[in-house]
């Protein structure tokens, strides 16, 4: 039953208007902008700037592929879904599990969706730097996946779109991947490294800057993933103790 589950959760997902039109045709839309007007200059870490706008537009859509379930959740909690699951042989854990599954299958064509632009455009990678980006800007969009189902179950169907949209602003500015932090007042720098975001950007720019802040970025975005996923669990058990 969750596969069945898994595979409606996917195509429902991926036939909602709004999930075209922010995740993957935003992201794509600013790469291809930014692209293009800045593409040929060289970061201080000796990458093409066009390189690092793709790896930074593909992690906003990962992020914002994987924030999106927590609508969905929201509904389902607004129609009584959950009060359905009682009757069914689908518990807690697996309910759960297909919401986290169904986040991170539609990230996965958001960063491939970039990548393929980025290719087209003549934006030159390694074999290896690409598999390690894709990867890791996919692992990496896993606390976003849980951080969905957070603002899901404590926000109503009608609110958490909304308010998830508002959330991509600050995540995708101060996070550092609508443009550099250089760019922006150094206390924009310093919040950034207590948002996900960045750290996912951070983690997906890796292979190709050879930076040595990977270790810290595993660390911050596994916290990220740990201490949601907690609260996930308890409040999700007392919605269901309610009813």
């Amino acid at each position: 039953m969750n596969a069945t589950y898994l595979r409606l959760e996917i195509l429902r997902i991926a036939r909602s208007p709004q999930f075209a039109l922010f995740t993957i045709g935003m992201p794509l839309v600013m790469f291809l902008l930014f692209g293009g007007l800045f593409g040929d200059n060289v970061t201080p870490d000796g990458v093409k700037a066009g390189v690092v706008t793709m790896v930074n537009m593909a992690a906003y859509g990962a992020m914002t592929g994987a924030l999106f379930t927590g609508a969905r959740v929201a509904t389902e909690r607004t129609e009584g879904w959950q009060r359905q699951l009682r009757v069914t042989p689908m518990r807690a854990p697996g309910y759960l599990a297909v919401k986290v599954l169904s986040a991170m299958a539609v990230a996965l064509p958001v960063i491939l969706i970039i990548f393929a632009a980025g290719l087209i455009r003549g934006e030159h990678l390694t074999p290896g730097q690409w598999l390690t980006a894709l990867v890791s800007l996919w692992a990496g969009a896993l606390p976003f996946a849980v951080l969905g189902l957070l603002a899901g179950l404590h926000g109503k169907g009608d609110t958490v779109g909304a308010v998830t949209g508002a959330l991509m602003l600050p995540l995708g500015m101060f996070g550092g991947l609508w443009m550099p932090l250089e760019m922006l007042p150094d206390w924009m720098g310093t919040v950034a490294r207590f948002l996900p975001s960045y750290w996912l950007g951070t983690l997906g720019r890796a292979p190709l800057t050879h930076s040595s802040g990977t270790g810290i970025a595993v660390l911050v975005l596994a916290a990220w993933l740990v201490v949601p996923a907690l609260v996930v669990l308890r409040r999700f058990r007392l919605d269901t103790a309610k009813l």
